[in-house]
C-alpha cells in the first residue's frame, strides 16, 4: 500500500485520539528551503499583503462553506477548522450522516491544504431480508490556499480509495471543491440578529 494511499486510514484514526495529528500523519514530503529573500523597498501595507505567501496563510478557527462538485452533484457543508486540526461540522445541503469526523492539516512553510473526513451513513429497512446496515465514506481533500481580500479560500481535489480496485496504490480523484471563508459574514449575521432580538 502506498504512503498516500496509507494516509487516509492513519489521518482519520487519530480523529478517535487525544493527540492532534501531525504532518507525518499525511505523508507530507519536507517542504524545500526557502530562497533568501532580497532586500525589499515595498511599503508597510504591501509587505501585509505579501506576508501570507512568505510565511503561510492561518486557516485555523475559520468557519468556510465546504463546496463539493462529483460529476453533477453538488452539496455544501458549513465546517469550522478548530485549531487542534479536528473539524466541527454545522449544517448541510447534501445528504445527511449518522456521525462525521475529520482532521485537516498544512505541511508547515507551505499553503498546501489536506482534509480527510469519514461520514457514517444509514441504509436499509429493519423489516427487509437485508436490515438495517450503515457503511463509512472517506475523503481526501487535498488543495491550496490564498486570500481573496481578507479572506482565505482553498480549491482543490476530492479522492477516494477506488471501490474497484482497493489495492492500487494511486486513489482515485472524483470530484473538486472550494472553501469559502465566511466568517466575517457569519459575525455580521450573528451582530445583526443580536441587535434585533435586544
Amino acid at each position: 500500500m502506498s504512503s498516500r494511499r496509507a494516509c487516509i486510514g492513519i489521518f482519520v484514526a487519530s480523529c478517535c485520539c487525544a493527540a492532534p495529528a501531525t504532518v507525518s500523519s499525511f505523508a507530507v514530503p519536507p517542504s524545500p528551503a526557502a530562497p533568501p529573500r532580497a532586500r525589499s523597498t515595498t511599503t508597510s501595507s504591501s509587505r501585509a499583503r505579501t506576508s501570507s505567501s512568505l510565511f503561510g496563510i492561518r486557516c485555523e478557527d475559520k468557519t468556510y462553506q465546504l463546496e463539493e462538485l462529483e460529476d453533477q452533484d453538488r452539496c455544501t457543508t458549513e465546517v469550522f477548522l478548530q485549531a487542534d486540526r479536528t473539524i466541527y461540522f454545522g449544517d448541510t445541503d447534501g445528504p445527511l450522516p449518522a456521525s462525521q469526523e475529520g482532521r485537516w492539516d498544512v505541511p508547515p512553510g507551505t499553503n498546501s491544504f489536506q482534509m480527510v473526513i469519514r461520514r457514517t451513513f444509514g441504509a436499509g429497512d429493519d423489516g427487509k431480508d437485508v436490515g438495517e446496515f450503515s457503511f463509512d465514506v472517506e475523503k481526501l481533500y487535498e488543495g491550496e490556499m490564498s486570500m481573496v481580500g481578507e479572506s482565505v479560500a482553498i480549491q482543490g481535489t476530492i479522492k477516494i480509495v477506488d471501490p474497484l480496485n482497493p489495492d492500487a496504490e494511486e486513489l482515485m480523484e472524483v470530484g473538486f471543491f472550494q472553501m469559502i471563508d465566511g466568517t466575517q459574514d457569519r459575525r455580521s449575521y450573528k451582530e445583526r440578529a443580536g441587535k434585533l432580538t435586544s
